[in-house]
């Protein structure tokens, strides 16, 4: 019954309406009573006290209980009220109600014992008039003259009115707040309906999503909390979406880089095994497997590298160190490859550079797998060159070569993994696509940023590798 959100807010906003309604109701109702109550024994104190100022020279000589009487009457009717006087021994000696009225018999009532010893806080009372059926507030008030107590005025008068008026207000609150409860259900209703409608979308969509359809998209429609997280959601299946693309394409085209050599190597070794070769024969066969092999081992340590870059911040801890050591080893190691291909090997580094925060090893691969492509895609009699400058917020490392270069249409796509510019040539230089993407993993893994520019003369290319300088606290 309480399983969805709609409902328990409805029921929230229904049990909090009702306990507002009722507490109020409660506290007019009570508030109203007071007030009545205090303007009802204000009234009836002022007609005591006219009757008083009225009766109290009568008092001082023979009392005449017609005329007391008859005073008491007057007042009464003003009033709604009935009215008595009674000397200081409690007789009565007036009455407003002339018929079946209490003359001459002695009225034994606390309110005025304890208005003739001038106790005025206990000189009223409430009760219940079984004769009425209702409650009766009386008050009694001392008749003085020349300091001495002469007899008292006791007046009484029902609450009726003041019950009357209670039960209408009673009714009335009670009318306004079952009306205000049928109100607030069809409004929280409302309410509830609009938050979670697009709670329920969301849920919705997520159900789809777990299920493979990650095409889910939720309609944001405010601006607050909910519609902070529907923007969030729908950013994170887009995000999603893409990269289960990227993962199909990756894959894909792993399969199909994996197929080609497997494919060579298929066909070499059932040639030679399905025919006669020549001792020559048999060992260029050889030879093109040990390629093929090479070559799928490239690629399977390159795609092991791109998963390992995932874990850098996790697993490996970065270090303040100076790279130019490491990127001198590194190019120390490609000497050899340039002169077997002639092609001109020049570096300019610095003796020592500003450190950074960096893994060396990662560092190194940066400049392998650049210097390498540039090598590889530079013809006989060229010429590449490695700088190393030092900026005044990071390092410059730029690769310059001038081969056969990069197409400005193709400068951004090549950092893509299994990316081709010339997908024939690429093979047969031995490349698998990916060795830049891993570089571009790694600068940024690194806080830097990798892009390419036209090499000397608009010929060939120029890879700019920047890594940030680390930022070390002051000696003190």
């Amino acid at each position: 019954m309480f399983s969805s959100i709609r409902t328990k807010l409805t029921v929230t906003y229904f049990i909090l309406l009702v306990v507002v309604m009722v507490s109020a109701s409660l506290f007019l109702l009570n508030l109203l009573k007071n007030y009545y109550f205090a303007y009802q024994y204000e009234a009836m104190v002022a007609a005591a006290r006219v009757v008083r100022d009225l009766v109290a020279p009568k008092l001082q000589t023979t009392p005449d209980v017609v005329d007391i009487s008859n005073q008491a009457e007057l007042v009464a009717r003003q009033s709604r009220s009935r009215i008595l006087i009674t000397d200081d021994r409690q007789r009565v000696l007036g009455d407003s109600v002339r018929v079946e009225g209490l003359v001459g018999t002695v009225l034994n009532r606390p309110e005025i014992t304890h208005a003739l010893l001038q106790q005025g806080d206990k000189s009223w009372s409430v009760q219940y008039s079984e004769t009425s059926g209702f409650l009766v507030l009386q008050v009694a008030v001392p008749i003085e003259a020349d300091g001495e107590i002469l007899g008292a005025v006791f007046v009484s008068s029902s609450l009726q009115a003041i019950d009357e008026l209670q039960n209408d207000i009673r009714t009335y609150l009670l009318l306004i707040t079952l009306l205000a409860i049928l109100t607030a259900g069809i409004i929280g209703r409302f309410l509830a309906r609009k938050i979670t409608g697009p709670i329920r979308s969301l849920s919705e969509a997520t159900e789809k999503m777990a299920k493979g359809d990650l095409s889910q998209r939720v309609p944001v429609r405010s601006r607050d909390e909910i519609g902070r997280l529907t923007r969030q959601f729908n950013e994170m299946a887009a995000q999603l979406q893409e990269n289960t693309r990227k993962l199909k394409e990756f894959v894909a085209n792993a399969s199909h880089e994996m197929r080609t050599p497997l494919t060579s190597l298929n066909i070499l070794v059932k040639s030679m095994r399905d025919f006669p070769l020549e001792p020559e024969e048999r060992e260029e066969f050889l030879d093109d497997i040990d390629q093929e092999l090479e070559r799928l081992i490239r690629l399977v340590e390159n795609l092991l590298d791109l998963t390992r870059l995932d874990k850098l911040a996790t697993e490996e801890t970065m270090t303040v160190a100076d790279v130019v050591p490491t990127i001198r080893q590194t190019l120390e190691m490609l000497q050899k490859k340039a002169k077997e291909k002639q092609i001109e090997f020049h570096s300019i580094l610095p003796a020592q550079a500003a450190p950074v925060f960096a893994v060396l090893h990662q560092i190194k691969q940066v400049v392998f797998n650049l210097v390498d492509n540039a090598i590889k895609y530079t013809p006989a009699g060229g010429r590449v060159t490695v700088t190393l400058t030092q900026e005044n917020d990071c390092l410059k490392l730029i690769v310059t070569d001038n081969g056969v270069g990069i197409p400005e249409e193709h400068r951004e796509k090549v950092f893509e993994r299994f990316y081709r510019v010339d997908k024939a040539r690429s093979r047969e230089q031995g490349g698998t696509g990916l060795g830049l993407a891993i570089v571009q993993e790694i600068v940024r893994n690194h806080g830097g940023r990798i892009w390419i520019e036209d090499g000397p003369d608009g010929k060939g290319s120029s890879f700019v590798v920047t890594i940030p300088r680390a930022s070390l606290p002051a000696a003190e």
